[in-house]
């Protein structure tokens, strides 16, 4: 069995410097575009989060419309499956405009800012 050297004139095996460094800024332009288009999904992912956690706030608050009064009733914790009204993520502005759990309201405005720029809301849809 012949053993691996380095290429030499005696011994054509092995790779030359420049054929390393080739491979190595190949790869590297790939690890950088591999990166940023791993690093805008997970911003899309966020803002979808954003946007489903508002949807589902809002339906919420639809569900509990009381059409003899006209008025909303305040969103709670035992709305959601997680116990607790969604806030946002975490490290990333709340959410806005959540009725609070003190008042009846006749409409809703629910909005979050979201990292692709711009923000996210849903109003009330019985106004």
């Amino acid at each position: 069995m012949k053993k691996l050297l380095p290429k030499t004139s005696e011994n054509p095996q092995g790779f030359t410097l420049v054929e390393l460094l080739v491979v190595i800024a190949i790869i590297a332009i790939l690890a950088v575009i591999g990166t940023a288009v791993f690093s805008g999904l997970q911003r899309n992912a966020r803002d979808a989060s954003r946007r489903s956690e508002i949807q589902a706030i809002a339906n919420a608050m639809e569900a509990n419309y009381n059409t003899s009064t006209n008025l909303y009733t305040p969103a709670a914790g035992s709305m959601f499956a997680s116990g607790s009204i969604p806030t946002g993520l975490a490290g990333a502005a709340p959410y806005w405009d959540i009725p609070s759990a003190t008042s009846n309201t006749t409409g809703y405005n629910i909005c979050a800012v979201l990292e692709a720029g711009g923000s996210y809301c849903q109003k009330s849809q019985q106004r």
